[in-house]
C-alpha cells in the first residue's frame, strides 16, 4: 500500500524501486539480505550510497541526497492520510486508516527526488518526541491543518512548537512547511490566515501551502516539500527559547573572546616589559 500501483493492481518499475528506497530507508540489513536473495554476486554494500551527515549539509547549504524522508504530522481529521492516498494519486478512503503510514513515490523537478511520506498520528507524536533520535532519520517535516477550522491550525502550530524545540535540543533542526489542506471548502476564516502569516514570519519558515486532495495530485505540494529538503539550511523554525539560547551562548562566547584578548595584551605587555628591563640593565 506504500506505493502507486498499475490499473491492474501490480506494481511498476518505478513502483518497485520506491519501495526498495522506502525498504532501504527503514531497514538498510534487509535490503541488503534481499540483494544477496537475490543473486547480488559482488560486495553488497557497494550497492547503498551512505551519504554525510544532515547537519554536515545543513553547514554546506546543499545535498547529496536523492531520497528524502519526510514526516507528516497535523491534528486528527486534518488531511494526513488523504495527502498520502494524494501522492499515490488514489482516492482517500476513511475506511482504510492504519495507525501509521508511508507512501513513497518519485517527484520530478528538474531531476528525480525519491520522496518518502511518513504520516504521525496526534496521539503518537508525544512518543516520537521522547526520543532525542527521533528525528535524526528526517529531511523535512510537514504539518497538515484544516485551513476551514481554527482549532485543527491551533493544534498543528503547537506540534510545529514541540517539532522545532527538540530540534533546537539536538542537532536535528529540519525545514519545516505549513500545509493548509482542504483548500476546496468555501469557509476560510480569516483570522487564520492572520494568524499563519505572523506565526511563520516570527517563526522564520514560509507562509502555508495550500492543498486540495480532493482536485486531483497537487503536485505542487511535493515539489515544495522536495525543494524544502534540497535546501536543509533554510525555513528551519526557530521558536523564543532558541532565539534566547542563541543570545546567550554569543554573550558567553563574546565574553570569553574579551578575556582571552584581555589576557593576550597583558602577556604581550608582561613580556615587553621583560625585554625593556632587560635592555636597561645590560646598558647599565
Amino acid at each position: 500500500d506504500a506505493v502507486e500501483r498499475t490499473p491492474s493492481r501490480g506494481i511498476s518499475l518505478s513502483g518497485f524501486l520506491c519501495e526498495w528506497a522506502l525498504m532501504t530507508s527503514l531497514d538498510p540489513a534487509k535490503s541488503l539480505a534481499n540483494l544477496i536473495y537475490l543473486g547480488h554476486n559482488c560486495d553488497a554494500t557497494s550497492a547503498i550510497h551512505i551519504t554525510r551527515r544532515r547537519s554536515v549539509d545543513r553547514k554546506k547549504q546543499q545535498t547529496e541526497r536523492n531520497v528524502f524522508q519526510c514526516f507528516v504530522f497535523g491534528p486528527k481529521n486534518s488531511g494526513k492520510s488523504a495527502m498520502l492516498a494524494s501522492f499515490l494519486g488514489r482516492r482517500f478512503s476513511e475506511n482504510h486508516t492504519p495507525p501509521e503510514q508511508y507512501a513513497s513515490n518519485v517527484v520530478k523537478n528538474g531531476s528525480k527526488k525519491t520522496l518518502i511520506l511518513r504520516e504521525i498520528p496526534e496521539d503518537g507524536v508525544k512518543k516520537l518526541l521522547s526520543d532525542k533520535e527521533s528525528l535524526a532519520a528526517c529531511d523535512v517535516s510537514v504539518f497538515v491543518y484544516d485551513s476551514s477550522d481554527s482549532d485543527s491550525f491551533h493544534r498543528a502550530i503547537e506540534l510545529l512548537s514541540n517539532v522545532a524545540r527538540l530540534g533546537e535540543e539536538t542537532v536535528y533542526g529540519m525545514p519545516c512547511l505549513l500545509i493548509a489542506a482542504k483548500y476546496d471548502l468555501n469557509s476560510k476564516p480569516v483570522n487564520i490566515k492572520d494568524a499563519a502569516e505572523e506565526i511563520c514570519l516570527d517563526m522564520n519558515v514560509d507562509a502555508p501551502v495550500p492543498m486540495s486532495a480532493k482536485e486531483g495530485n497537487p503536485d505542487d505540494v511535493f515539489l515544495k516539500i522536495v525543494e524544502a529538503a534540497e535546501h536543509p539550511h533554510r525555513s528551519i523554525p526557530e521558536t523564543q527559547a532558541g532565539r534566547d539560547g542563541k543570545r546567550n551562548r554569543r554573550r558567553v562566547y563574546n565574553g570569553l573572546l574579551s578575556i582571552s584578548v584581555g589576557a593576550a595584551a597583558a602577556f604581550i605587555g608582561l613580556a615587553a616589559y621583560r625585554v625593556y628591563y632587560a635592555s636597561r640593565k645590560n646598558s647599565n
